[in-house]
């Protein structure tokens, strides 16, 4: 493989298309798969994608975008940028169109979803990234970086070559060995989708308020207990080591968003996917963010009150019940559930 190698971004929602538009304007051979109204949008609009201090406008001759999978018939890498809830009916399409051998990137949520896909795709050749920020979509096909940090992909020759054009520009990918604690790492950032998603608030405006900070940090600590039962040493992902950022994250709000806030970078108008996943009725990833922390912790004895109460109310929400929540209301269910006894 070369650095023509062709990517097919499947799954072009905000961060398949930031992801996509990104390496396009490296230089890659990028192809999307993605829902009819995005490939209208990109047909009739082009694209723009932001982040990083730049910005690059694409006109709609630059794209090929589709909503068929026969498109993945040519792909030599796929990139699968769809929600983990969507990897069976993903798989099965992959299975259907794509060549034998053919590499799986999965820039996904979630720690287990590679051993998941090699089971469904066993003739394919998975690999594991992750995507550290956040993206917000104004328009189907402009997509803009909301907060710091590069793809973390586990090693591999073949990508590595692929990806080579993308050293030394504004959006790098590192290949590192151990996988397995840079998605324990995600999963630690990841345990606020709920908290964002409930509270109603973007992401600047709920970290600002220690009240919700001190329940990450509380969803953390459970976390950490169960990467220390699981023997997994955490990847440090940014400038703090994982151990420390629930303390950081207690301390006040006058240090805290004179700090916090301007190392991570985030945008004023940043949302968590599982909001997006709330304004759009869609099912969330719950059970494989603050659900594999409950369900692993079950595994080991560690109790995880926090996390439990989390999908609780989430999954209340999806059926129908109450989607806003302060800070004090859901630190009271989480009072009452240690109290009671987590399982």
């Amino acid at each position: 493989m070369n650095a023509n190698t062709r990517i097919v971004i499947f799954g072009a929602g905000s961060i398949g298309c930031h992801v996509g538009l990104t390496w396009l304007a490296a230089g890659l051979d990028i192809r999307f798969v993605g829902r009819p109204s995005v490939v209208q949008a990109a047909a009739e609009e082009g694209g723009c994608v932001e982040g990083d201090g730049k910005s690059h406008l694409f006109a709609p001759k630059d794209l090929t975008f589709s909503d068929a999978p026969d498109a993945l018939a040519d792909a030599d890498i796929i990139a699968l940028c769809v929600k983990t809830t969507d990897d069976r009916q993903a798989a099965a399409e992959i299975a259907a169109h794509a060549r034998s051998g053919t590499i799986i990137l999965s820039l996904q949520n979630s720690v287990d979803n590679a051993v998941r896909l090699q089971a469904l795709l066993p003739d394919m050749t998975i690999i594991e990234g992750m995507v550290p920020y956040n993206v917000v979509r104004p328009t189907p096909t402009l997509v803009r970086k909301t907060s710091a940090g590069n793809i973390i992909v586990g090693r591999n020759a073949m990508l590595e070559t692929a990806l080579s054009p993308l050293k030394g520009s504004a959006s790098p990918v590192e290949f590192v060995d151990d996988m397995r604690a840079v998605k324990w790492s995600k999963l630690l950032l990841n345990l606020n989708n709920p908290l964002n998603a409930l509270s109603g608030l973007t992401l600047h405006e709920q970290l600002s308020d220690c009240a919700w900070r001190r329940l990450l940090a509380t969803l953390q600590s459970e976390c950490l207990e169960v990467m220390n039962a699981e023997e997994i040493e955490p990847a440090k992902l940014g400038p703090l080591p994982p151990w420390f950022i629930p303390y950081f994250l207690a301390t006040p709000d006058w240090f805290f968003n004179r700090t916090g806030l301007k190392l991570q970078k985030i945008a004023r108008d940043a949302r968590s996917s599982m909001a997006d996943d709330f304004a759009a009725g869609r099912r969330s990833e719950i059970d494989f963010l603050n659900g594999t922390v409950a369900e692993h912790g079950r595994r080991h004895g560690v109790p995880c009150p926090a996390n439990e109460t989390m999908v609780e109310l989430v999954k209340q929400a999806e059926a129908g019940g109450r989607k806003a929540w302060t800070a004090k209301e859901i630190a009271e269910m989480i009072n009452r559930r240690m109290g009671a006894g987590a399982s």
